[in-house]
């Protein structure tokens, strides 16, 4: 239909748009939000998730008609979209809520890569009229880009870097050196439990997204 597929059209602008838009307001804002300069935003996984999600989406919108390219590019924009998913709920469900003083959650580039980037991106996987590769294994690579950024985060936190506000993590879950470490329990929230159950917590949901989202395109 051809609502459907002006619809979708947008989504994928819009999509690019935010995400890149958003990121890059992020870096000219990040002096004002505390950070000791802005290449240190680009260390936390919800602007590489928005920045992978915006440049494929660009290519999607240019691809020619080559269909093993196009097919590709699908297998690519279904996982960031359930990547960036993951992004816009953590930061809802915990990243705001548990936030600090210092931090402002609600602001303009916060709310593009949070919100509106995932919206979009969710939204033109379901108006997408293009049927998925079948490929059982496709939704076990929605798990590569989180679980490769948590070896990422840990490295560097290994190193002791740091990641613009004065802490050697990005996110309070993949602080391996908290009150709980790893494998702990405390009443101290937000560290409740040890990094290595928020990881296991994370990944399935990464796997429950990408089967539901699957599921879904199927019907």
């Amino acid at each position: 239909m051809q609502y459907r597929r002006t619809l979708s059209l947008f989504c994928k602008y819009a999509t690019a748009v935010c995400a890149l838009g958003g990121v890059l307001l992020s870096l000219i804002c990040a002096k004002r939000d505390g950070y000791s300069h802005w290449s240190r935003r680009l260390l936390y996984f919800t602007a590489q998730s928005n920045i992978w999600l915006g440049l494929t989406f660009i290519a999607v919108l240019r691809r020619k008609d080559d269909e093993k390219a196009a097919t590709r590019l699908y297998i690519l924009k279904y996982i960031f979209t359930v990547s960036i998913t993951v992004t816009g709920l953590v930061f809802c469900a915990l990243l705001a809520p548990f936030s600090d003083k210092s931090y402002r959650p609600w602001t303009l580039c916060n709310i593009l890569t949070h919100i509106f980037s995932p919206v979009f991106a969710v939204l033109d996987l379901f108006l997408d009229q293009r049927r998925e590769p079948k490929n059982k294994g496709l939704v076990f690579l929605s798990l590569v880009p989180p679980f490769v950024y948590c070896i990422f985060a840990g490295i560097l936190g290994t190193l002791g870097v740091d990641f613009g506000r004065g802490t050697t993590y990005p996110y309070f879950f993949l602080y391996f050196r908290s009150p709980v470490g790893l494998f702990g329990f405390s009443n101290r929230p937000p560290f409740v439990i040890g990094s290595f159950y928020w990881i296991l917590i994370f990944l399935t949901l990464v796997l429950a997204l990408a089967i539901g989202y699957m599921r879904r395109k199927r019907r």
